[in-house]
């Protein structure tokens, strides 16, 4: 199997993976276009590898590393983005703790003064 067909059966995965998870409510949309474009681009290197050997050779990479240098890259900036995503995912759900503590603590005050 050549790396070609490998991207090409990789991006047809991502798609029908992404496709399926999104459907069934396992995958945001928000996440779910990462996915997409991380399919389109295995896609466009499997159909066209020329281009990926053209960015190589203009880089003086060999066209292995080339592609290793592009995943990592992309695999980085991924994670770097869910990272930040949590991290206010995370201020949300502690603001939102405090608010309902604060409301339970008035509402018993109040319950307490009625009786």
């Amino acid at each position: 199997m050549t790396a070609e067909t490998l991207m090409l059966a990789g991006g047809l995965s991502a798609f029908v993976l992404t496709l399926y998870w999104v459907r069934t409510r396992e995958l945001r949309e928000k996440y779910a276009v990462v996915w997409m474009l991380v399919a389109s681009l295995l896609l466009l290197c499997g159909i066209f590898p020329k281009v990926i050997m053209a960015l190589a050779s203009a880089c003086n990479l060999s066209y292995a590393a080339a592609v290793l240098f592009i995943a990592l890259a992309l695999i980085y900036v991924y994670a770097f983005t869910v990272s930040v995503s949590l991290s206010r995912q995370y201020r949300r759900n502690m603001r939102l703790t405090q608010e309902l503590a604060l409301m339970e603590s008035r509402l018993r005050k109040l319950e307490r003064a009625q009786s």
